[in-house]
Formats: structure tokens, C-alpha cells, sequence
């Protein structure tokens, strides 16, 4: 009775965390500045925040460029231009519904006036006491709070709830990477995962999904929506042309492969000898969820794929869909809080250290996913693959050498700590590259959330990084589109360079034992299945009582 709790308990945690991100919402609210006495400095405030000024009339409305205030205080001048589809949310929705998916709408502010038959794109000059209202947006977090708390109580039970309320609370992150794709931007994940410190600045490459605008460009944004402050050097898009009836994927380093036979596994199982064959046959976001194994001696998670393979082949590509746990951040949240009022001097005495040194405990805490073949003198490690963040499955490939592999088939292990990662997917390709080509385009137009031209910082890798301190920074990227050959098709990766910091306001004194515990090789991921059965613990008694 006790084991059919146990896993009934793992699926209500599952579907916890899944319902918690796939069906709550995040609000917006329009707060209405008060303006007659003193306008120009309501103005002047909101600018000085550079802030996204949208100008209203009953019948227009139009983005207020570059406004400057006057030497006496009584009128501003700025240029008048159309408002991007990403702006047009409050206008066009009002206060019937106030959800948002992006971060735009954060920055705005909504400034009133009556009809003005001089209304017109370019030169505008108004005078202050034509402002009847102005209204500033910002985040409803009490609704947005309540969201979650109902959505997680829908469909959990006892501190499972409580848990995917904390993980929606405190989700740490990296740069959101939104890309147009059929008339409208998609959020497809997050770069440069895992660089929380200077010294961690590191390449991405992420495939996106992308189609071009009506006046053929490509376009895609870096957002930060969540208390931390991110640093990219350059946003390069790689377009790739290939034959249109296969795929090309990129490695961690950036190597390209195409894909055109992949493989499934005919067999795979996880450390305690369950069956994983059927998640991992397609895509299609039923994965093998943190392959958790509670019985395992050092909190270490794995699943074995075996593959059949051609006689004689020397070569594969492992071809993986796989994305990080939101459990994984939920334990980054906690170990920070027991920093209490030491973790900003932490973070100061971290940004002294060498990278090699962070890289070697993060390896010593089995958070990368590490990727072995098993050969005839036994398991050979390929690659440990850098975290990547729980928002978006990625599709990544990792190049094999099979020379010491037995003729008739081959076994991967992907191995982690006590829920570290998901994986969606998993194939090898057993064919040789054909011929495909290779563009690098750097973007023509970048401009953030107030409309300022920001592409020297992110037109080419020189160590200058654009900053984006504060949640609602977006910046916006176009490409010019290249040529399409006949019965060809395109790919396209954003290659990035940077890193980003968390902000933290930790009250309290740190919890010294316990952070010693982590210090360890191999104390995060105990600590990962220690917080597990705890909760699983809780939610067993719940359901006997009842």
C-alpha cells in the first residue's frame, strides 16, 4: 500500500510542477499617476526610469520617442512613431484583460490627452497642461501570487502545493530569449544558463524557431523578468541552409551536424531497473521526469539507453531533447536563503574566485548531465552538458566516438544528481555529414524597451556587454533575411556570449552546518533527495490520514 502512495506521490508532484508553469498567469495593473499639480514632475520621474512612453487620444496612439523637457518645465518635445506588436497589449485589451507573457508591457506608461488634429508620426511638442491622465504599469503581485496558489491547489495535495507555490516564488533564472515565429513572438528558453558570475561568462548556441517579418527580417528579444541583472557581449544568428529533408543540430561548442536518420533506443531503464523506453521515443513533453531513483546510495539519477547500430560504424550523433528540473531551482532558492545576511559578501568572495574552481564543485554536485558510452573495457565518460534552465526543452547533439564500442549495439548512460534533469528525448544518427553552408549575421537594428539604439553593445564580440540590471529591460534585435535556395531549407542558432547575478535581499543569520554539508563533493545532490523524501514523507501522512 505504502509503495502505490509512494509513486502516486511522485506523479502528483509531477503534475504539481507542470500545472504551476503550464496553467498559471502573471498580471499587469495600470496605477494612475496623479498629474495636475506638478506634471513635469511626474514626466521627469518616469523618465529618468526610461521608462516605454505611449501617447493616447480617444482615436490615436503613437510610441513617444526621445522626449526632452523644456528649460521651463511647461512642454516636451519627441518624435511620434508607430507602436511594435509587443506594445500593444494595455492599448488594445484595456483593462478587460490584464495576463501578460512578456515582460513589454512592465515598462510602459500610458500618457492621456485629448484630440489633436497636429497628431502625426515625427516632430511633436506638447504642453503639460494638455496631460489629462497618466497611468504606469507594473506588475499585480498580489493577483499574480494568487494565481499560482490557485492553480497549484487544483490540482495538489498538502506541501506538494506549497512546494510548486515556493518554486513559482522563487525561480531563479538566466535571459529569456523570445523569438517571431507566425506573427508573433515565442519564449523558446533561456542562454547562457548557469553563468552566475563574471568569470562564468560563456558561448550559447540555441536553435530557434523563426519566420520572417512582412518586411523580411528577422527579429527576436532578450528580456529579464525575474531579480537578477544579465550581461551579454553579442547575439550573432547562424543561418544555416541544408537539404529540406533533414535537420541540423549544434553541439555545447558550436559544431554543426545534420541529422537526417535518427535512431530511437530499443531499450532503456533507469538506476533502479525501471522500464524508460516509451518516454523517450518522440518528442512530445511526456519526459522521463527527473528519472528519480530514491534508493540510490549516492543521490545519483540515471537512465541507460541501448541502441542498435550498424555493423562497423566508428562514429553517431547523439541527438537528446532534455531541459533542467524546476525542483533543481527550488533547491538553488533554498541553499541561497540559508546565506541569510552573509549571502551579498558570498557572492563578492565568489566573483574572486577562479572559474575552474566554481566549474569543479558544480561537477562535484552532479549538476551538469553527464554523458558515458560503454565500451569494452567499461563505462568512458563523453562530455558533462552545462545546465540550460527549466523553462524550454532544448535539442542538442553530442558527437560520439564508437571505436571501442562492440559491433551490434551501443549503450549511453546520461546520468545527474537526485533530479537535476528532464529528458524528453534521445536518438543517435549513424550518418555522415552532407554538405550544408553557413552565414553569420550580426544584427542591423537593436533597440530596449525605451526605443534607445543599443547595437554597438551586441553587434560583435568585444568584451562590452549590454546591461540589463532591472526585471521589464527587454531589447529588441533584427537581422536582414538571407536568400533562400530552391529545395533548400534554413536553420537558425543565436550564438550568445555572457552571464548574469542574482539579486538577493537575505535577512538573517547563515545556517553555517549546513552550508559546510554542501561544500562536499556530492552534498547538493543529498541534499536534493533528502528535501524530496521529506516532502514525500508529508504528503504520505496526508494521504493515510484521509
Amino acid at each position: 500500500m505504502l509503495q502505490k502512495l509512494k509513486d502516486y506521490h511522485g506523479w502528483v508532484f509531477i503534475l504539481a510542477i507542470f500545472f504551476v508553469f503550464a496553467g498559471c498567469n502573471r498580471y499587469y495593473k495600470a496605477v494612475i499617476t496623479k498629474v495636475k499639480a506638478n506634471p513635469d514632475k511626474s514626466v521627469d520621474s518616469l523618465k529618468n526610469q526610461n521608462r516605454y512612453f505611449i501617447l493616447r487620444t480617444p482615436s490615436q496612439a503613437y510610441f513617444m520617442r526621445n522626449i526632452i523637457l523644456s528649460e521651463d518645465r511647461k512642454k516636451i518635445t519627441c518624435t511620434l512613431d508607430d507602436i511594435p506588436i509587443e506594445h500593444q497589449d494595455y492599448l488594445y485589451k484595456g483593462k478587460g484583460n490584464l495576463r501578460y507573457k512578456e515582460p513589454f508591457v512592465l515598462n510602459e506608461v500610458h500618457m492621456y490627452i485629448g484630440n489633436d488634429s497636429a497628431l502625426n508620426k515625427g516632430s511633436y511638442t506638447l504642453t503639460l497642461d494638455q496631460i489629462q491622465k497618466i497611468e504606469v504599469i507594473e506588475k499585480d503581485k498580489k493577483r499574480t501570487t494568487n494565481s499560482y496558489v490557485i492553480g497549484a491547489l487544483g490540482y495538489t495535495i498538502g506541501a506538494i502545493a506549497v512546494v510548486a507555490i515556493i518554486v513559482a516564488a522563487t525561480k531563479s533564472s538566466c535571459p529569456f530569449i523570445s523569438a517571431y515565429s507566425n506573427n508573433e513572438f515565442v519564449l523558446q528558453g533561456e542562454t547562457y544558463g548557469g553563468a552566475i558570475y563574471p568569470q562564468l561568462a560563456r558561448d550559447d548556441y540555441m536553435p530557434l524557431r523563426m519566420t520572417p517579418t512582412t518586411n523580411n527580417m528577422l527579429q527576436l528579444k532578450i528580456s529579464n523578468e525575474l531579480q537578477e541583472q544579465q550581461y551579454t557581449d553579442f547575439a550573432d544568428l547562424e543561418v544555416v541552409t541544408h537539404s529540406e529533408n533533414t535537420k541540423v543540430l549544434v553541439d555545447e561548442k558550436g559544431n554543426l551536424f545534420e541529422i537526417t536518420d535518427p535512431r530511437p533506443p530499443v531499450e532503456a531503464w533507469t538506476g533502479n531497473n525501471k522500464d524508460a523506453l516509451a518516454p523517450l521515443l518522440k518528442k512530445d513533453d511526456n519526459s522521463l521526469l527527473h528519472f528519480d531513483d530514491t534508493l540510490a546510495i549516492d543521490a545519483t539519477n540515471f537512465v541507460v539507453a541501448k541502441f542498435n547500430k550498424p555493423v562497423g560504424t566508428q562514429n553517431g550523433k547523439l541527438v537528446l531533447a532534455i531541459k533542467n528540473s524546476y525542483w533543481l531551482d527550488y533547491l538553488y532558492g533554498e541553499m541561497a536563503k540559508s546565506f541569510g545576511s552573509y549571502y551579498n559578501t558570498y557572492v563578492k568572495r565568489q566573483n574572486r574566485r577562479p572559474a575552474s574552481e566554481l566549474l569543479q564543485w558544480s561537477k562535484d554536485q552532479k549538476i551538469p548531465l553527464e554523458v558515458s558510452v560503454k565500451t569494452k573495457t567499461g563505462w568512458q565518460k563523453v562530455t558533462d552538458l552545462t545546465t540550460i534552465g527549466p523553462l524550454a526543452t532544448r535539442d542538442i547533439v553530442v558527437p560520439l566516438d564508437l571505436k571501442n564500442v562492440e559491433d551490434s549495439s551501443v549503450e549511453v548512460r546520461l546520468s545527474s544528481g537526485f533530479m537535476f534533469w528532464e529528458i524528453d528525448y534521445a536518438a543517435i544518427d549513424f550518418s555522415e555529414n552532407n554538405n550544408f553552408s553557413v552565414e553569420t549575421i550580426s544584427p542591423f537594428i537593436a533597440t530596449d524597451e525605451t526605443g534607445k539604439d543599443i547595437l554597438p553593445e551586441l553587434n560583435k564580440r568585444d568584451g562590452i556587454y549590454l546591461e540589463q540590471p532591472v526585471p521589464g529591460n527587454c531589447v529588441t534585435l533584427e537581422y536582414k533575411c538571407l536568400p533562400q535556395r530552391p529545395n533548400t531549407a534554413q536553420t537558425y542558432i543565436l550564438h550568445t556570449k555572457g552571464y548574469y547575478t542574482h539579486v538577493r535581499d537575505l535577512k538573517g543569520s547563515p545556517k553555517i552546518a549546513f552550508l559546510k554539508k554542501l561544500k562536499k563533493p556530492g552534498g547538493f545532490p543529498s541534499y536534493s533527495l533528502d528535501m524530496y523524501k521529506k516532502f514525500s514523507a508529508t504528503t504520505l501522512q496526508a494521504l493515510v490520514k484521509n
